[in-house]
């Protein structure tokens, strides 16, 4: 979000039902108008699945923005939530990302704790089925060896885990213990 005066400006995005939807414009669009008053913001948004013209309200209490939808967008769906606590986060001091693609899908993990090889608790896993597109966003952590040297990383999305080993490269996604995808993959930078 950006201030300037009593206008504000930025990007609406929401993920919904474990990261099987995403409510993002590409390209950090913006796609979220306002204006300040008395400390709050009324905003109007669309929906990158076509939902135009919804209304919300902001309003910051400390460190946390309070969203209230006001009024759903219309002609399109949308995944707004109704009403949503925001927590500022401290900035990160730099994020690092890298990608690999195994037979089947193309992953991006971020590091934002400044360098990939180091333990973090703020890893981004984003996640592309090839046959389909489908997208999966989670966030996890780093996993260390015994003599604390960072081997890959672990996302948890509910009961199913996915593990990205980091040499040689390679995931592998179980539910309960049952592997359901093993692959090995190839680093693309």
């Amino acid at each position: 979000m950006r201030q300037k005066d009593n206008t504000l400006t930025g990007t609406y995005c929401y993920i919904a039902q474990a990261g099987n939807r995403i409510d993002c414009p590409p390209d950090d669009e913006i796609n979220i108008h306002g204006i300040v008053r008395n400390g709050k913001a009324e905003v109007v948004f669309n929906s990158s699945f076509g939902g135009k013209n919804g209304h919300a309200r902001l309003e910051l209490n400390g460190e946390q923005m309070m969203w209230q939808l006001t009024k759903p967008p219309v002609r399109g769906d949308y995944y707004a939530p109704l009403n949503y606590i925001l927590t500022r986060q401290p900035p990160a001091t730099s994020s690092v990302t890298r990608e690999f693609s195994t037979m089947k899908f193309t992953v991006m993990i971020t590091s934002h704790c400044g360098d990939f090889n180091a333990p973090c608790n703020d890893v981004s896993y984003l996640g592309v089925r090839k046959s389909d597109n489908s997208v999966m966003a989670l966030k996890g952590k780093t996993l260390q060896s015994s003599a604390g040297e960072v081997v890959g990383a672990e996302f948890v999305n509910g009961n199913v885990s996915y593990k990205v080993d980091y040499k040689p490269v390679k995931l592998t996604v179980s539910e309960k213990g049952r592997v359901l995808v093993d692959q090995a993959g190839q680093w693309v930078n």
